[in-house]
């Protein structure tokens, strides 16, 4: 149970730290030259609708998990470390990474209205739901709804936290040197983190 937990603390952390999480919203702000205040709150948005997308489909998963444990007993907590692992070995063997944003003249050029920029990061960030951490959503149904719950709120407060102090120091002009080494090993970082999961998930379950 304590490592479902402490990989998602781990998983919430990686994917904040993905440039495509944060950087557009750099790039717009400074385009636009919106005030300090602007862009916490468009960040708040995006991030929250980021959480929103993430963990309705966690709770769904989750959902899927309590069942199975009450159909399978015991079984399913075996079966569920043995599908992180597998996920894991997936992520890390793909490790396709993210595109990058960065400040391009077309991006800085393009000029929208702020009501529009919300909407097109709102939309954008719930459609980007992180799939790595949904197979933890899964194994913690098999804890029952209450866990599911508990990691809901640590993945979202994890989440939202990063990118909102992502944003900000990119807005400042801060260089994050680990946001490129990151963006081009996110998968085998998540992989290595699914796997460690499902093998202490494995033994203590």
């Amino acid at each position: 149970m304590y490592s479902v937990i402490a990989g998602t603390v781990l998983l919430a952390i990686v994917h904040a730290l993905i440039p495509n999480h944060w950087l557009p919203l750099v790039a717009v702000a400074k385009a636009e030259q919106w005030k300090s205040r602007d862009v916490n709150l468009v960040t708040l948005l995006a991030a929250l609708a980021h959480v929103l997308g993430t963990v309705a489909l966690g709770i769904v998963l989750g959902f899927i998990g309590k069942e199975l444990v009450q159909q399978y007993g015991n079984a399913i907590y075996v079966g569920s470390s043995v599908l992180l692992i597998v996920f894991g070995l997936v992520y890390y063997t793909v490790n396709l990474p993210h595109h990058h944003h960065s400040e391009q003249s077309d991006v800085v050029a393009y000029k929208r209205s702020k009501r529009k920029w919300v909407l097109i990061f709102i939309v954008m960030m719930f459609l980007s739901p992180c799939l790595e951490v949904e197979s933890l959503f899964l194994s913690a149904g098999a804890y029952g709804m209450g866990m599911v719950t508990l990691l809901s709120i640590i993945y979202a407060i994890v989440s939202i936290s990063g990118i909102l102090l992502l944003v900000n120091l990119g807005y400042k002009g801060t260089r994050l040197l680990s946001a490129h080494f990151i963006e081009h090993n996110e998968k085998r970082i998540s992989g290595i983190v699914l796997i460690i999961v499902g093998i202490i998930s494995f033994f203590l379950h």
